[in-house]
């Protein structure tokens, strides 16, 4: 039996990727050991996972517990010359030579090739797997000349912290009275310093690297291209808003020739989303997180014709940033990975 450690599977990306292998096949030739960073819960078959003894006898290894545990675990077990397969949901191993980026629809080949001399592999970001899902068909057709992006990030993509926060900012406002003006006069003495996430959206994510972007903002680019295993042009802006959960993003397209309307429907669509009418009504019912939370489809619309040319195209787009923005890149390359090992 092939021996899988899972790391960080109480938490968010975490408990959705257990929840997606349950249907899987992997169970007919692994078994499945949890670890844990909490030593109060590392009892009946839950091990300690800084146990490194345990861990180098496990033949791949899935993290979901952070980039500061990755960090601290990995070179521990690579100095005991581990030989098995390390799979990573944070940002720590993505850009490393030695680590590939996880998106089968897009990559599987390289995947399936690297896999014969490489031995740690990464999910991407959240936001550059749902776009480059949702653009699939568009860059293998070599269709795109550049991309502007601005994504409205759900509390769950910065973990449990900010959802605490959220729940915290509602327990503050629950006596509010149902009037604007009297809100707004009370929320800075409600929330004092503090800046809330509560009737509020913040245009920064991560930290600032160069040209004044986010890290957030230099991913979409620099992973967008990793993956592709070419340059892409991408332009973007990352806010973060009070969704619970589901990433929205908007992207100005320009092509690098004249498209028509329903062409760019034809295109664009893949066994991986629905496309919603650009109407009132289908887009205030279907394209919202509300709606998509939880879905396997990455939901797309306000599909139109740009007035500044031609060549550029709008659309609007909303996906589960912990199913295929997390979990489940993990989970098809796992089975992926569990096939070659067979």
């Amino acid at each position: 039996m092939i021996k899988i450690g899972i790391i960080g599977w109480r938490g968010l990306v975490g408990s959705v990727l257990i929840n997606r292998l349950k249907n899987s096949f992997i169970f007919k030739y692994c078994e499945i050991f949890l670890f844990s960073t909490n030593k109060i819960i590392i009892q009946n078959n839950i091990f300690n996972a800084f146990d490194i003894k345990l861990l180098i006898n496990m033949n791949i290894i899935i993290s979901c517990q952070g980039s500061n545990y990755t960090k601290k675990i990995l070179q521990k077990i690579k100095n005991k010359n581990w030989k098995g397969y390390w799979i990573d949901s944070s940002s720590y191993l993505r850009m490393s030579n030695e680590c590939s980026l996880i998106l089968d629809p897009l990559n599987k080949n390289i995947l399936i090739k690297d896999i014969k001399n490489k031995k740690f592999f990464s999910g991407a970001n959240c936001t550059v797997s749902l776009a480059l899902i949702l653009l699939k068909n568009l860059l293998n057709l070599n269709l795109i000349e550049w991309i502007s992006t601005s994504s409205y990030q759900a509390i769950s993509g910065a973990g449990t912290i900010l959802v605490k926060k959220l729940i915290n900012n509602l327990n503050l406002s629950y006596n509010l009275e149902n009037d604007l003006l009297k809100i707004e006069k009370n929320i800075n003495f409600l929330f004092k310093k503090e800046n809330p996430i509560l009737f509020n959206a913040i245009p920064w994510i991560d930290k600032k690297i160069n040209f004044s972007q986010t890290k957030e903002e230099w991913k979409s680019q620099a992973e967008a291209s990793k993956i592709l295993n070419k340059k892409i042009k991408i332009d973007s802006n990352c806010v973060r808003i009070a969704s619970l959960r589901c990433h929205s993003q908007y992207f100005i397209i320009k092509f690098n020739k004249i498209i028509n309307l329903n062409n760019i429907y034809e295109i664009l669509n893949n066994n991986f989303l629905k496309i919603i009418k650009n109407d009132q009504k289908n887009s205030t019912k279907f394209l919202t997180p509300y709606n998509v939370s939880g879905k396997m489809k990455i939901f797309v619309g306000r599909i139109k014709k740009s007035l500044i040319s031609n060549k550029i195209y709008t659309l609007f787009s909303i996906g589960d940033q912990l199913l295929w923005g997390a979990a489940e890149p993990i989970k098809r390359f796992l089975e992926i990975l569990i096939s070659f090992i067979l």
